[in-house]
């Protein structure tokens, strides 16, 4: 969260306050302050904002402070501390808290200040005691303020999505992962169909009505992995971690045929065209958007209401990904090694075994053949995924809770799949892509390696 986010708010807050309330920024400037503040430092808000305590507060106040501040920093949380000084000739009493104001990366983006005059209720301890108490209350409610202001500051009001900012920080985070773990990432960019027509027809009101309900259309599609960003009037991104282009498209189609399904009050009926594309070995983020927004534009110029993917996917050296007529055997090396000897004689018996079905997928095997070799892989696939959390059990591997959730996942979708092709409503190239590289390579070169660790030290 940047401090500027805070700043859009924060002034009714300030205004409403019985307590002095301020913040600075990391260099110590004011940037903004109330008007109780302005009493409890003895200046005109003109001469505070902008400028810092040395520049119209006396040197020992300045002192305390710094020293109250520092601390604050040091321990990362509120300090307070009483603080005595003259007043139009008297002697008051302001208990004041300190604290440091952070973003969602737990870095120091400000300072925050809350003071409260005790003069009255300095006369007795019981009595400031109960002050501190107050003073603690009023800080708080600032932080729950500012809480509440940094999601604000990262959401689109009316549809509850991401906002660009919190897009951008995000899609740093899963790059990150890429290149360290090899997880894959995909995103879909989402337009809404003749949108314009909508308000021009109908109004801006019943324009937001359709983004707020296009945006709740897409909620119920999505896992809570995924993430929803509203990136233009009427466009959307869709980030899905740990996962492929194939998973990827299918949720596409998921959204586009359950928007088109709903009724939209005053409109009738709306569609969508979405573009899909999955993060590359050696691409930015730029060039993944880039790719995504062809993609959704090739959708539009077909007739919208469709699902259009990446067309340079076979024009790139991703790690085993590709479409039917192009996919590549399944090597194996040394490196893929786990240390566990069960688990690595499982892993190369799936590498066989998806081989196996993609040779009957390239030489036109029977629909028969085909499907006994399927259930085959889904049987050393559950059995594999049994066998692998007994011995991580065995290990006290901490993740393990987590890595069962995906096994579970990954069954669930595999065997979906499995049904739909044995309906004859999938591709078998659909199938083998999800089998063969979801299931069997991914998970095994990117979750299954975060285990090595433990089971390369138990021989």
């Amino acid at each position: 969260m940047q401090i500027n986010d805070i700043l859009q708010v924060l002034p009714l807050f300030l205004n409403h306050s019985n307590a002095a309330v301020a913040i600075k920024d990391i260099n110590g400037y004011y940037l903004l302050a109330n008007d109780e503040f302005a009493r409890y430092a003895g200046q005109p808000l003109n001469l505070i904002n902008g400028n810092r305590d040395q520049d119209f507060l006396s040197n020992e106040r300045v002192e305390k402070i710094k020293i109250t501040e520092l601390s604050a920093i040091s321990k990362f949380k509120g300090v307070n501390c009483v603080e005595e000084f003259s007043m139009e000739g008297q002697e008051v009493y302001y208990i004041a808290t300190r604290f440091p104001i952070v973003d969602e990366h737990r870095h120091m983006i400000g300072l925050g200040i809350v003071a409260m005059d005790v003069t009255e209720q300095h006369r007795s301890i019981s009595e400031a005691e109960r002050a501190l108490q107050a003073a603690e209350q009023v800080n708080a409610q600032l932080r729950e303020v500012v809480e509440n202001l940094e999601q604000l500051a990262s959401t689109d009001r009316l549809t509850n999505a991401w906002n660009r900012r919190r897009f951008e920080e995000a899609i740093e985070g899963e790059i990150h992962r890429f290149h360290r773990y090899g997880h894959p990432i995909s995103l879909m960019l989402l337009d809404i169909d003749h949108f314009k027509r909508v308000n021009d027809n109908y109004g801006h009101q019943e324009g937001d009505r359709v983004l707020k309900q296009v945006a709740d259309c897409i909620f119920t599609c999505i896992r809570k992995s995924d993430s929803l960003t509203r990136w233009g009037g009427e466009e959307f991104i869709i980030l899905m971690p740990n996962t492929g282009l194939s998973y990827a498209s299918m949720i596409a189609e998921r959204i586009r045929t359950h928007i088109a399904a709903q009724s939209f009050a005053t409109v009738g009926s709306v569609t969508v065209s979405i573009g899909v594309a999955e993060f590359h070995l050696n691409s930015s983020h730029e060039d993944w958007l880039d790719r995504a927004d062809r993609a959704m534009y090739t959708a539009k110029r077909e007739g919208r209401n469709r699902v259009e993917l990446d067309a340079t996917v076979n024009l790139t050296p991703t790690v085993n990904e590709h479409f039917e007529g192009h996919f590549v055997q399944l090597m194996w090396k040394d490196a893929f090694m786990s240390g566990n000897n069960l688990i690595d004689a499982q892993h190369r018996g799936l590498f066989e075994v998806s081989n196996q079905l993609l040779d009957a997928v390239l030489s036109g095997r029977p629909t028969d053949e085909i499907s006994t070799i399927v259930n085959q892989l889904l049987g050393d696939v559950l059995q594999h995924f049994h066998d692998e959390e007994g011995i991580l059990s065995e290990l006290a591997y901490p993740r393990l809770g987590e890595h069962a959730k995906e096994h579970a996942r990954l069954v669930s979708k595999a065997l979906e799949l499995a049904d739909a092709f044995k309906a004859g409503t999938l591709s078998v190239g659909t199938l083998f892509q999800f089998l063969a590289y979801d299931v069997v390579t991914r998970h095994m070169l990117g979750a299954d390696r975060e285990y090595f660790p433990f089971t390369a030290i138990q021989n």
